[in-house]
């Protein structure tokens, strides 16, 4: 793909990061989500709080683990979204 310029900009030996996933985590709940695409990829893994932080009590944020083709999501006082992307 060339820019406007005329410069080339992305080709087909760049790598990118691609969407596996997008999905909601309550608060204090757990979530395990197997991909059988993520075998032999590397895996980064992204969350966003749902609603505003709280003032009154200190907010903790989801513990998210990848294991293998498995991505864990557990405790965490908020709401989430959890992204899960691959190259």
């Amino acid at each position: 793909m060339f820019s406007a310029a005329g410069d080339l900009d992305y080709s087909s030996t760049d790598a990118t990061w691609n969407q596996v996933d997008f999905f909601a985590v309550s608060a204090n709940g757990s979530v395990t989500n197997t991909y059988a695409v993520l075998s032999g990829r590397t895996v980064l893994t992204l969350q966003v709080q749902i609603n505003a932080p709280p003032l009154t009590r200190k907010a903790t944020s989801h513990t998210i683990a990848v294991s293998g083709t498995s991505v864990s999501v557990s405790g965490g006082s908020e709401d989430a979204y959890i992204l899960v992307l691959m190259k």
